[in-house]
């Protein structure tokens, strides 16, 4: 079984027909695993966190569900990074896939480029 914190290197391809797989056909409803905390989070929850805390790209365009969703643990959307707050004890944490430690999943992108991400959650 893999553990939260294996890397694993796919292609985008690989990874759509995985989450397909697990969560059927609507990416709203795929799933990834934080590495550091656990939490699970799909792109619904990170749509309900984005509504009730709004954020905004350096761009100005709105923050979606889809710009964040197996990148980011919802922690960051529901206030982990909030300043003054003391110690964060909401859902999630402040971990991203961007950050220092990269991934732990790494995935090619058709342009050549790749991207880290989280692992998917296990099917419910």
């Amino acid at each position: 079984m893999t553990t939260t914190t294996d890397h694993r290197k796919l292609t985008q391809a690989e990874l759509v027909a995985e989450a397909t797989e697990r969560f059927g056909a609507d990416p709203i409803k795929w799933a990834f695993r934080c590495p550091s905390c656990g939490d699970i989070a799909n792109g619904e929850d990170f749509r309900e966190a984005l509504a009730a805390n709004p954020r905004k790209h350096r761009t100005g365009a709105d923050v979606i569900a889809s710009d964040v969703v197996g990148q980011e643990c919802i922690g960051r959307t529901l206030g982990a990074l909030a300043k003054g707050q003391g110690k964060y004890t909401g859902r999630g944490c402040d971990w991203v896939a961007y950050g220092l430690f990269g991934g732990p999943w790494t995935i090619a992108l058709p342009d050549g480029r790749s991207m880290h991400a989280f692992p998917l959650a296990p099917a419910a």
